[in-house]
């Protein structure tokens, strides 16, 4: 895979990987109901360390120096 098929991936991983820490948030938080998730601090931290992730992958530079 090329430096633009790499970029694309890391996008997508990291939109995945924020958009997953947003909605483990909500439910360690109490904010999304339903779920053996709701009101656990466990998933509260663990959607928020998905969420820096993902926002790591997705700040990285959209060109790699060659």
């Amino acid at each position: 895979m090329h430096h633009s098929g790499m970029t694309i991936a890391r996008r997508i991983l990291g939109a995945l990987l924020a958009l997953t820490g947003v909605v483990w948030i909500g439910q360690g938080l109490n904010l999304i109901q339903g779920s053996s998730m709701t009101g656990s601090t466990f998933w509260a931290v663990a959607g928020a360390l998905c969420l820096v992730a993902g926002l790591g992958l997705l700040s990285w530079p959209w060109r790699q120096p060659s």
